[in-house]
């Protein structure tokens, strides 16, 4: 997952070829044919010394598919895009929460949408169909009940593990943003869940929510978004997407403050207990962002963590490795050695479990967990693959498939046969 994390709005740039000038023998002239290869095509088009103008561009590029395909072919493109231009996969969890916000057209199609997502770039897909629901349902009128919050994701609960993870991470999300990012209030709404599990879940996603709205402005926003909220700046990049009036907060109220970088600890610091764990799952983003990415200053900050958060701090500070490595392992296995040694297979678990998010795939873990060197680091990293293996669909079978290809001395920690360290969450 990026530290920070970009979308920007556009406008159609998949241009039709010209036509060809030639005339039949009635003088009609040959149709427009679209691009043999439209990844291909749309990466030479999208080719800029601007950062900026490319993600502009294929920002554009992905709305016209899923205006004529649906997320599903959206999703697809947004593969192949990734496939031949690295800079598409660092904003790919971007990308594809804007998909997410686009499909969804009304709140009794939730269910439709969410299927055609996938858990890959870290289920932004997933995260933009539950945010625009919340968006539809107060357009509608309607407020955060706890029987509205329990019977959005019930449908998941005894058929697709993987499914209810990824929507009451989103629901943290979607309320979030619903409340204005006033993180507090978002955390209230999260409690009408009953289940304590579904709870921390919820809570992950608005400290999610509320992380990446103070450190990215530019985060995505869809034409359904803009419509939700009155006050929106209405240009070209869509900075302060959410606005800062949102429907469904007090306008007289102080906004909560996301950041503080005379505290590295905060908001963890500022906040009830119960929420440690759930608020240092993302924790190390925000201290990356004020340290100018010093990966050893974060880790000596996750070693003065409370003592029940601090294994979960360093998965975190894991997760932002893998961001900054940019998928050259060593790299990543070296940052992770910037950490305590009683800490580091905690940050090779978070390294590996980005990787497999990012993918939806645990094989591709499997290269990252060979290239750690310390024994135990190995076994907890491949214990990782194993356990996120089981999220996704058909876990059972894709675990057996991925942790056939390691090591052998990693194999039953792989499989889940030998005892796994404490997630410590992600």
């Amino acid at each position: 997952m990026r530290v920070s994390l970009n979308c920007l709005r556009g406008f159609l740039l998949f241009a039709a070829l010209g036509l060809a000038g030639l005339s039949t023998a009635a003088g009609a002239r040959a149709p427009a044919r679209a691009p043999a290869d439209p990844a291909d095509h749309a990466v030479k088009r999208c080719r800029s010394s601007s950062f900026e103008k490319k993600r502009t561009c294929y920002t554009a590029v992905l709305d016209e598919r899923l205006a004529g395909g649906g997320a599903a072919a959206a999703l697809q493109l947004l593969d192949r895009l990734v496939a031949l231009d690295p800079d598409v996969r660092r904003d790919g969890h971007m990308y594809a929460h804007r998909i997410g916000v686009s499909a969804l057209k009304s709140p009794s199609g939730v269910g439709a949408a969410f299927t055609t997502c996938t858990p890959a770039y870290q289920s932004g897909c997933y995260h933009g169909v539950i945010q625009s629901y919340f968006m539809a349902k107060e357009r509608a009128g309607g407020g955060v009940t706890a029987e509205s919050v329990e019977a959005l994701c019930a449908d998941h609960r005894e058929t697709r593990k993987d499914l209810l993870f990824q929507c009451t991470h989103g629901l943290g999300h979607g309320l979030a943003i619903l409340r204005g990012h006033d993180l507090p209030a978002a955390l209230g709404d999260c409690e009408l869940l009953g289940r304590p599990g579904e709870r921390e879940m919820c809570y992950a996603g608005a400290f999610m929510e509320s992380l990446v709205k103070a450190t990215d402005p530019h985060h995505v926003v869809a034409r359904e978004e803009r419509a939700a909220v009155p006050k929106i700046k209405n240009d070209a990049v869509g900075h302060d997407h959410h606005g800062s009036a949102h429907a469904g907060t007090d306008p007289a109220k102080p906004s909560f403050r996301a950041l503080d970088p005379t505290d590295l600890h905060y908001p963890c610091s500022a906040l009830a207990e119960k929420y440690l764990i759930a608020c240092y799952t993302i924790q190390t983003s925000a201290m990356l962002h004020h340290t100018k990415q010093d990966v050893a200053r974060a880790a000596a900050e996750c070693g003065r963590a409370p003592e029940k958060a601090r294994t979960t701090c360093f998965v975190s500070l894991g997760r932002d490795v893998s961001t900054l490595a940019f998928g050259n392992n060593a790299e990543a296995v070296r940052l992770c050695g910037l950490a305590e040694a009683a800490f580091r297979p905690a940050c090779h678990r978070g390294v590996v479990g980005a990787i497999v998010n990012m993918n939806a795939d645990p094989a591709q873990g499997i290269p990252y967990c060979k290239a750690v060197t310390e024994a135990e680091s190995k076994r907890a990293c491949y214990a990782m693959v194993g356990q996120q293996a089981l999220v996704l669909p058909a876990g059972e079978t894709r675990r057996e498939q991925a942790c056939r290809t390691a090591e052998p001395d990693g194999l039953e920690a792989c499989l889940g046969r030998s005892p796994a360290p404490p997630s410590g969450g992600l």
